[in-house]
């Protein structure tokens, strides 16, 4: 997991110039005053964390919390409800900046702290408990993500790691504060349990969806339903399929689709119909797109009509999913429209498409075409979706692509591997695995331990 780089103030040198030992673990603080060094054991340090003075305890948990001293991280635990709040704000920030497990339990105690900067820190730090440390490599095809902003939009596609447990306590502690009297801390812990993946909070998150909230919250409560993977959410969300505000609107469309939920297929096509026949100076595009996008994910053989009326369309995006949803329909009866269609594409994104679809159809050759779509800015996204579709006995062909010449495709797969989670994919992802162009090595072995954390689940 990747650490939050910590930079020290110069004012706090002034106050301290610290150093740790390998050995003693010693603590050097330059007194301002006098500019003599004076030599101060961590042990002291963790003595004065029960000192009568509150600045004396405060500034050794300060000093504890910049050094990263994990031995010290019980013995700050056992004073985390310190009765001053200065102190227990200090606690708080170096436990965080600690990364030590252990630090869990004065985390969820204090996450219901009067202070509201406490219960700010504490859901951070539970996060930052969970999500990836300095020495591992979360990777996404062709981007790292930031892990320095854990709240930034960044994280829209982060969650925790398969061989990571979560406990009960996280999850619980973050669905409290859902609660909570600030809206900017009901947002992060929205936003905290979609990334820990925490199914038992999924009625948590149903009954705050139906309280008075912003909706910056009630998009980030419908993004983490659709992160955690519970398709028994969707009926809660169909409510939402007209919601005034569009962002909120078309990311309940988007975790709809996600889940598949078939039932969902009636309304989507009504209201898509029903923008469809509006001018077209005040029809809304991004929503009859998100209808259409979604529909086509679930593939509901109700839809060909309009699928096949839709790949005729002038608007890209529309024709794209068009495709896509006679792909996952896998019609042969369509498959030498389809091909003549393909012949003449000059959009590389639906040409990817209807490769796919291609495939789907019988087609089987055409799986190279995806495949080589991974080593292309424009098509690696769509391709990688339709990749993560593959069938359990068709994966082995993907197998075989694995020598492919393109170092970007080689990449994606050694990521695509990871996330299907097929055992069998093991030895091709240790082959890939010595290859060190990019970042496939690193991306090759995030995929087998993706793959052990799962069996190990079984």
């Amino acid at each position: 997991m990747i650490k939050s780089i910590r930079r020290i103030s110069w004012a706090s040198v002034k106050v301290a110039l610290v150093a740790v030992s390998a050995l003693s673990w010693p603590l050097w603080a330059s007194a301002q005053a006098t500019k003599t060094t004076r030599q101060v054991p961590v042990e002291s340090l963790i003595y004065d964390l029960k000192n009568p003075d509150p600045v004396r305890r405060k500034e050794a948990a300060r000093l504890l919390g910049e050094n990263k001293v994990q031995k010290a991280t019980p013995d700050l635990v056992a004073v985390a409800q310190d009765p001053d709040l200065e102190v227990r704000r200090e606690i708080v920030v170096a436990l965080d900046k600690m990364l030590d497990i252990r630090a869990l339990p004065a985390f969820v105690k204090l996450s219901a702290d009067q202070d509201k900067s406490i219960r700010d820190r504490c859901i951070v730090g539970l996060i930052n408990l969970y999500v990836p440390q300095e020495g591992g490599l979360v990777v996404t095809l062709n981007k790292i993500a930031n892990f320095f902003n854990p709240w930034s939009d960044e994280w829209a596609d982060v969650v925790v790691e398969p061989d990571i447990k979560v406990d009960a306590s996280a999850i619980t502690a973050l669905c409290e504060r859902l609660s909570d009297t600030d809206d900017g801390i009901r947002l992060k812990a929205a936003r905290g349990l979609g990334i820990l993946k925490g199914k038992a909070a999924v009625p948590a998150l149903l009954s705050a969806l139906q309280q008075d909230q912003t909706n910056a919250i009630r998009f980030e409560i419908i993004r983490s339903l659709g992160k955690i993977g519970d398709a028994s959410a969707a009926p809660d969300l169909m409510s939402y399929l007209g919601y005034n505000d569009a962002k909120v609107r078309n990311e309940a469309i988007f975790v709809i689709g996600r889940f598949r939920y078939r039932e969902a297929v009636p309304e989507m096509m009504r209201l898509y119909e029903k923008e469809s026949e509006l001018p077209s100076k005040v029809i809304d595009k991004p929503f009859r797109e998100a209808l259409l996008d979604a529909v086509a994910f679930i593939g509901d053989p109700s839809a060909k009509a309009l699928f096949v009326k839709e790949k005729q369309s002038p608007e890209g995006a529309l024709r794209l999913h068009a495709i896509e949803g006679l792909a996952r329909l896998a019609d042969p009866a369509m498959v030498t429209e389809i091909s003549r269609d393909w012949l003449h594409e000059k959009d590389p994104q639906t040409k990817t498409a209807e490769a796919y679809a291609l495939f789907r159809m019988g087609r089987r050759e055409y799986l190279d075409e995806v495949v080589d779509s991974l080593g292309n800015g424009k098509t690696n996204s769509e391709a990688r979706m339709f990749l993560l579709e593959l069938k359990s006995e068709e994966l082995p062909e993907l197998y075989a692509q694995a020598n492919n010449k393109d170092a970007n495709v080689r990449e994606g797969l050694a990521e695509i591997l990871g996330l299907v989670g097929d055992e069998r994919a093991i030895p091709v992802l240790l082959e890939l695995s010595k290859d060190r162009r990019g970042q496939i090595t690193a991306i090759a072995n995030q995929a087998v331990r993706r793959i052990n954390a799962r069996i190990a689940r079984q």
